[in-house]
């Protein structure tokens, strides 16, 4: 697979400050609107949090309502897989998260990943683009909110309003449910509330798996058999010299054919810069073929490493004319190639492969029953679903991680009192009997009388049970409080890791 597309420090540094520029001047016109118009404004249900704009609306409210009044079996069951969905996810997560800190320590000078990256909002991550990012996120959030909604008005939980958030753009749904009557709920309920929101996107994400790859892309060929796509072209290299342009196919590199990525690999580590190379593309619209001759950069020129020096570099990214990344479900031989596949699907935004568009498109060509479609709207409908299903997986997988105030942090302090609750109710019961076993031999001397006897048993009986309580809490508390630092720490060290072993 390709590498990340090369981007110009200073065309960073203007998509930032034009970012910056935006975040601001939204934030203050809504300060400022709110503190002068803010009775108009409430009566037509709007609301501001900081930057974030709310729309509240009763509109909703019936139909998760009749979900749960009609369909309490079928509900209280999701509830019950979700946890599991949810639980299993979490572990996952976190174990993902440690190897990563592993592969930190371990590759520090391969990994290059700057703090926006971390965020998944579109317009503030490159990777994700505005307008598909927008429109799965919306549906992320909707699905997410709205199955919490359901199984609080199972458990018997008001739902206070329902509402759309803004932050520049639309950010999603939400659902607001009556926050203290979830304290008081059972904790399994709770659990199930807290689970339907990530196992939910984790489904619709799975579903969608199936749909892109099976349903859309199995009617997508590559143009050519065997060969490598050019994706990116840097500024200033041979291939730009050269008049190498993103969309062409390469198909063969200094004599020596290229079937695929590691076949022009091995070709161009074989070439020493100031070398002149012929280079045969394919010309989709034409069905011919053309070579350029090309004279090599010195790779070093551009990693800055000693050991590069001397070595031919072109200056492109490619990738593999095939469409084997759009099929993680697609014809794996093994377990390994399931393994494989998957993890290719995942990571296209990371080959800038998740948004098929522009001279990409040059690449593929629609056959079998989408064939009728433009390729622009087929491609549309291909990229909206791939985000949509990238998106539910992010949420979904991101709220399963055991911090508060992610829904997994919620889980994990409810399993954590659960837990603590059996083996305190062992040493309390221990405690009790003896103090009754006290009790009834100051009886038997008629020290006391035995009403005054199980008063006093009472009496203690509820202070243990409070102190553990409050044991209870404290260490819940502080453990989701390390345990959510931890996982903070755990992200941030993807950025700041390689930038202090690196």
């Amino acid at each position: 697979m390709p590498n990340p597309r090369p981007t110009g420090i200073m065309s960073l540094l203007f998509w930032y400050s034009l970012a910056l520029m935006i975040i601001l001047i939204w934030t203050v016109a809504v300060m400022a609107i709110w503190n002068k118009w803010q009775d108009a404004i409430e009566k037509h249900n709007f609301s501001v949090m900081g930057p974030f704009v709310m729309w509240k609306t009763d509109w909703g409210k019936k139909l998760i309502e009749n979900i749960a009044e009609t369909r309490p079996k079928l509900v209280d069951f999701y509830g019950r897989i979700a946890v599991g969905i949810t639980g299993v996810s979490m572990f996952i997560m976190t174990g993902f998260l440690f190897f990563s800190a592993w592969l930190v320590v371990d590759r520090a000078k391969d990994i290059h990943l700057e703090p926006h990256m971390l965020l998944g909002l579109p317009g503030l991550n490159p990777l994700i683009p505005l307008w598909y990012g927008i429109f799965a996120l919306v549906i992320a959030m909707m699905i997410h909110e709205f199955s919490h909604g359901i199984l609080s008005a199972l458990a018997k939980v008001k739902i206070i309003s329902l509402g759309v958030m803004f932050f520049v753009f639309p950010m999603g749904a939400f659902v607001e449910p009556d926050e203290e009557a979830i304290l008081k709920i059972e904790k399994k309920k709770r659990v199930r509330m807290y689970s339907a929101g990530p196992a939910s996107n984790i489904i619709l994400a799975g579903v969608l798996t199936v749909v892109f790859s099976v349903i859309l892309m199995g009617s997508v060929q590559p143009v050519h058999d065997g060969g490598v796509g050019i994706t990116a072209v840097g500024d200033d290299t041979a291939a730009a010299q050269a008049n190498i342009t993103e969309g062409m196919i390469m198909v063969k590199f200094n004599n020596t054919n290229v079937s695929d990525y590691r076949d022009f690999s091995n070709a161009i580590a074989n070439c020493s810069a100031n070398q002149t190379v012929d280079i045969e593309f394919y010309e989709k619209d034409t069905e011919s073929y053309f070579v350029l001759p090309v004279t090599l950069g010195d790779k070093s020129d551009i990693t800055n490493e000693s050991e590069d020096a001397g070595l031919g570099y072109l200056g492109v990214n490619t990738f593999s004319l095939s469409t084997d990344h759009f099929h993680p479900i697609g014809e794996p031989d093994n377990i390994n190639d399931v393994g494989r596949s998957m993890a290719i699907y995942f990571t296209l935004p990371l080959s800038g492969l998740s948004t098929v568009q522009g001279p990409t498109m040059n690449f593929y060509e629609i056959t079998g029953f989408w064939s009728f479609l433009p390729e622009n709207v087929f491609w549309v409908i291909a990229n909206a679903t791939y985000w949509v299903f990238w998106l539910n997986l992010m949420v979904g997988l991101s709220n399963a991680l055991p911090a508060v105030p992610l829904d997994g942090g919620y889980i994990f302090k409810d399993w954590l009192d659960s837990l603590l609750r059996k083996t305190k109710a062992k040493k309390a019961k221990v405690e009790a009997k003896k103090f009754k076993r006290h009790l009834s031999r100051a009886v038997s001397a008629e020290a006391i009388t035995q009403t005054e006897a199980d008063n006093k048993y009472n009496v203690r009986k509820i202070n243990i049970m409070k102190r553990n309580k409050l044991a209870r809490d404290k260490t819940v508390n502080k453990v989701g409080f390390l345990l959510a630092l931890t996982i903070l720490f755990l992200i941030l060290w993807q950025v700041i890791g390689p930038k202090l072993l690196g």
